[in-house]
């Protein structure tokens, strides 16, 4: 009977024939002399499944719960919102959001974000997805130490950046437009976008850019037509990260925004808080609410290419 079999030595071996294994969990005596049984393995292995699953619950309701309240509290009439504000309303109004989009201001914030989103997106892409393809597949003198200078610039914090940008964007006269907030979004952006390229094209053969090379293709078209497109969960990845990233920046912005038709929306929030520190949370929480929804639809919309893109070029082969 296989329940019953005890390990035994032969020559100096121990013999585990016939040992039952329910579950992944062999049945064998233990030096006090106790024995796991099937139904123990199996009972352990649900309990530790339960705590599993707990914990994760746990973590997503930290996670989701906050943006629950906060798109509860956007519909509360304000007096409930200060009086009962972890409740759940008991009269659901969109007169928050009427009086947000009355003032015009979120219209102009919003186009502001987007138009820096927009075109930052296009010369992070435009600029990393070529470099990359440059260092990963032309023979360049000197490739490994430009390459090895674009990972450097992952090492340098925004803050020290600030004070020097501000000076020698005054000095050009470029402060509160949206060319001030570009050009330190692209350069920031460069380096881990550059690597996430090589990395990729590390992972494309050289055989498929040499069998272009010789039907006729040059460089260029190679990369365009057969290689670019190829990078396509890259550069989702990238579009999706940044462009999040970008939409809700605050620290460029309120470096280098003073004027109220450049802000941009992050930045614009600020326009919420009166005088005193005196704070209409229910317009508040109505802008923020408009304000995050492009971020959630782009991560929801593009997740499964973002995860796919993230571990695209990890292993060769």
């Amino acid at each position: 009977d296989g329940r019953n079999h005890r390990p035994e030595r032969r020559g100096g071996s121990l013999d585990v024939s016939g040992l039952s294994d329910v579950g992944g969990c062999e049945q064998v005596k233990k030096q006090g002399g106790s024995e796991e049984t099937p139904a123990f393995c199996a009972q352990k292995k649900k309990i530790g499944k339960i705590v599993f699953a707990i914990v994760i619950l746990a973590f997503l309701l930290i996670q989701v719960y906050p943006i629950i309240w906060l798109f509860m509290a956007s519909v509360k009439p304000t007096i409930e919102l200060s009086t009962t504000p972890f409740a759940l309303p008991k009269v659901v109004t969109f007169e928050n959001f009427i009086k947000v989009f009355s003032d015009g201001k979120i219209g102009i914030y919003m186009w502001n974000s987007l138009k820096v989103t927009g075109i930052s997106l296009i010369l992070i892409i435009f600029l990393s997805s070529t470099v990359g393809y440059a260092l990963s597949k032309f023979r360049i003198r000197g490739k490994k130490q430009i390459y090895k200078f674009f990972t450097f610039g992952i090492m340098v914090p925004v803050q020290i950046t600030l004070i020097p940008l501000f000076i020698f964007y005054s000095k050009m006269g470029i402060l509160n437009t949206s060319f001030s907030l570009i050009l330190p979004q692209v350069g920031f952006a460069l380096p881990l976008a550059v690597m996430m390229f090589v990395s990729f094209y590390d992972f494309v053969p050289d055989e498929l850019v040499e069998a272009a090379i010789v039907d006729g293709c040059n460089p260029g078209v190679t990369f365009i037509k057969i290689v670019f497109p190829l990078a396509r969960n890259t550069i989702i990845t990238i579009a999706s990260m940044y462009s999040i990233l970008i939409w809700n920046d605050f620290i460029f912005a309120n470096t280098f925004i003073s004027d109220s038709n450049a802000k941009t929306v992050a930045m614009g929030l600020k326009d919420y808080v009166g005088a005193f520190g005196n704070v209409d949370w229910g317009l508040t929480f109505a802008a923020i609410v408009i304000s995050i929804l492009p971020p959630l639809i782009i991560y929801f919309a593009l997740n499964k290419w973002v995860t796919a893109g993230m571990t695209m070029g990890a292993t060769k082969g």
